[in-house]
């Protein structure tokens, strides 16, 4: 089921991953939040680290605003990474699965974005990548996660996708429960409501935390 899923869900990114970036390259909600993260969290001329970076949209939000952070992106996507590299060739990315991830001999960070990644991975992939999270940042360090709300997991269609793609929703409790195990303190915690194209509304939670 693991390779199934990511296999999948890798080959869907791949397929649309220019629908994917004009969908969310300048999507309020999302850019938003990452502002709000970065003057509160992110000092100037941070070293950040994205995972499931995609095409850079975030890296290109963090660096209109400061230009001086460095950037490690990873994703396991090759066509989102490929859009990534096009528009900050000067940022290092690497194609590979976050779930492969070793902190160890790995640089440490000021701060880890983790924007709606682990909505990929099931729960026992989320562990270890939270663990790794921590592993990773500097004492003070700062943690931007964000994922959907809920109890359910598998395939589904999106708005720039008619190929499926795993999702996994989880409960705030649970994933605050992880953050605790791994010394991330949680500093604020929002929820927003996300329209899907059935006319349905998924809550998206997002997490500003600190490594203890």
């Amino acid at each position: 089921m693991t390779i199934l899923k990511t296999e999948k869900t890798i080959q869907a990114y791949n397929k649309n991953a220019t629908k994917y970036k004009e969908k969310f390259n300048d999507f309020s909600p999302y850019k938003k939040k990452i502002i709000e993260f970065q003057d509160q969290f992110i000092p100037k001329g941070a070293r950040i680290l994205d995972l499931g970076c995609g095409p850079g949209n975030n890296i290109t939000t963090i660096k209109s605003l400061d230009d001086s952070c460095q950037f490690t992106g990873i994703d396991l996507s090759e066509g989102l990474l490929a859009i990534a590299k096009k528009i900050h060739p000067s940022c290092e990315f690497i194609n590979q699965n976050i779930c492969d991830l070793s902190a160890k001999g790995l640089e440490l960070y000021e701060a880890v974005i983790a924007s709606f990644c682990i909505v990929h991975l099931d729960n026992e992939e989320t562990v270890n990548v939270l663990k790794f999270i921590s592993e990773s940042l500097v004492q003070g360090g700062s943690l931007y996660l964000s994922f959907m709300e809920g109890t359910v997991s598998g395939f589904e269609t999106t708005s720039f996708s008619t190929e499926e793609i795993y999702f996994n929703y989880y409960q705030l409790d649970y994933v605050l429960g992880l953050l605790k195990e791994n010394d991330l303190i949680p500093k604020m915690i929002s929820k927003e409501d996300y329209l899907e194209q059935d006319g349905s509304i998924t809550s998206d939670i997002f997490i500003y935390a600190l490594k203890e």
